[in-house]
């Protein structure tokens, strides 16, 4: 696998790069320990895909009853490699019809209940200078942190996009 919306966009592999995001560096099990909704299992594998991809780099192994404890951390230096503006169309893309196909699949779901759900759209403009939007962004930074909850058995994983753009209807 080396197309990176393929590799950054698959939901797992999303909330394990947002887990490590809030961290310095964390074994697998504390990944495992904190999204309890995922399999272990899958977990490893997709932990693995993003190693392969270096996009997790293994910062230091020990041995542990008989296996390895891996601690990672974020390779940020990979994943700004991908941020350019040669291929922001393509990442802007991929993120906007990764999201489509989320909520393709919900509504194609016999069992989907929108209010039930919570499930809404919204699309808001507002008006703010680059400080504003900065410290905006930094209050937004600091809602996220502050409900990034380990997940447990009365919680279900919620996804948020959020999309900033220029507002090029002018």
């Amino acid at each position: 696998m080396n197309d990176i919306n393929k590799i950054m966009l698959n939901p797992i592999r999303m909330r394990i790069i947002q887990t490590m995001a809030t961290s310095k560096s964390s074994t697998a099990s504390e990944l495992c320990e904190k999204i309890k909704d995922v399999p272990r299992t899958t977990m490893y594998r997709h932990i693995n895909t993003l190693i392969d991809n270096n996009i997790l780099s293994v910062v230091s192994e020990k041995k542990i009853r008989g296996s390895i404890e891996r601690t990672l951390t974020l390779n940020i230096t990979e994943i700004a490699k991908h941020n350019t503006i040669e291929n922001a169309d393509e990442n802007a893309f991929g993120f906007l019809m990764n999201t489509y196909s989320k909520f393709h699949n919900y509504f194609n779901n016999k069992n989907s209940n929108p209010g039930k759900d919570k499930v809404f759209l919204n699309n808001t403009i507002l008006m703010m200078s680059d400080i504003e939007f900065d410290k905006f962004l930094e209050e937004l930074r600091e809602l996220i942190l502050k409900y990034n909850f380990d997940s447990s058995k009365v919680r279900k994983a919620r996804d948020i996009s959020i999309i900033s753009s220029p507002n090029c209807e002018n």
